[in-house]
């Protein structure tokens, strides 16, 4: 079985445990180049005040296979909403951000 499982337009990773870093990021290399790959990543304001954020984000920096980062937002200020944007504006891969709270949404 591989470690890719799709049902529509979303495809999940699974087997985590046991499986190496680099033999996943090769797979996902050579599956990007038939298919893009968007990340979607949903977070709270408050994480990015917390240090796991800021780790995430440097990890997420180095990726090369990623053709965009659809960031969607939640529990968070317009001000809060502005500094995201500016957080992700020098990122490599396109970065879209979704803000719950705001008035679009609402």
């Amino acid at each position: 079985m591989s470690d890719f499982y799709q049902t529509g337009v979303i495809s999940t990773l699974h087997r985590f445990p046991g499986t190496k870093l680099e033999n996943m990021e090769a797979q996902l290399k050579k599956f990007q180049r038939q298919q893009p790959v968007t990340l979607l990543l949903p977070c709270l304001w408050s994480e990015f005040e917390g240090p796991a954020m800021p780790k995430i984000v440097e990890q997420l920096r180095q990726v090369k296979y990623l053709r965009q980062i659809v960031l969607v937002l939640g529990r968070a200020t317009e001000e809060q909403f502005r500094k995201s944007r500016t957080y992700f504006s020098d990122f490599p891969s396109p970065v879209k951000i979704i803000w719950n709270d705001g008035h679009r949404i609402a």
